[in-house]
């Protein structure tokens, strides 16, 4: 058995990695995917899609092209995809099928913000939509890793390097919520969940300087629980 003085010893230098705070050459997001592309208008914000449900959804936003998110994790994520002319409150209008659910989603968002946009699904048959507001800090020097818990039955999530070691992010995440931190790139093993259910335990790995990366906790159609880490990345701007 590992006394527990080995246990932090052996995870002192990722802890030492996973220090959380952003440095003070923190810049803003655009400068990820962007550093040389073109700023879309001040008037637009960047949006993307998560299916968290056990089926294909198609979309039809009346501010984008049709999109579909599919049920493997490099499918379930969409890019940041730029919506123009979002001052003024206006409504942004996203149509949203899934076998025989639909839903009619309505979102309001604020100029040069980044959302990501839940897709989950309702009792009635139909589709509803958690938006969340992302903290979008880019540093040049350090990785961003952000947590989103998408179980809307999980009302304390966590994520932990495995097998049982400390919290990466501060307990408990609650539903529709999401934490970020900036870390040093490294490798790990992560183990998410909730109410002493876990998912599989998912690779933290090929982390870069400047990379953004999310980790997923979702629970497609209530089964089992699901994890997966995958890089944000941003739609480019084109005149």
């Amino acid at each position: 058995m590992t006394k527990p003085n080995s246990l932090r010893q052996a995870f002192a230098p990722l802890l030492a990695a996973l220090v959380g705070a952003t440095s003070a050459g923190a810049q803003t997001p655009s400068g990820q995917a962007q550093v040389y592309d073109p700023e879309p208008p001040p008037d637009s914000a960047y949006v993307r899609f998560v299916n968290t449900m056990g089926e294909e959804v198609s979309l039809r936003p009346a501010f984008l092209p049709a999109l579909k998110l599919g049920t493997r994790p490099a499918e379930r994520v969409t890019v940041y995809n730029v919506a123009q002319r979002v001052t003024g409150n206006r409504e942004m209008v996203v149509e949203a099928s899934a076998g025989r659910r639909t839903g009619r989603i309505v979102l309001r968002l604020q100029p040069k913000s980044f959302n990501t946009v839940l897709l989950q699904p309702q009792g009635d048959g139909g589709i509803t939509a958690t938006p969340i507001v992302d903290q979008a800090d880019f540093n040049r020097a350090r990785a961003r890793l952000s947590f989103y818990n998408a179980a809307p039955d999980c009302p304390d999530a966590s994520v932990l390097l495995a097998p049982s070691g400390p919290a990466v992010f501060p307990p408990p995440v609650a539903p529709g919520t999401t934490v970020s931190r900036t870390v040093q790139p490294v490798a790990a093993q992560l183990r998410a969940g909730c109410a002493g259910q876990v998912a599989p335990d998912v690779p933290l790995e090929g982390l870069e300087a400047g990379g953004m990366y999310s980790i997923w906790l979702m629970r497609p159609e209530g089964r089992a629980l699901v994890a997966f880490v995958g890089r944000d990345t941003t739609a480019r701007w084109r005149n």
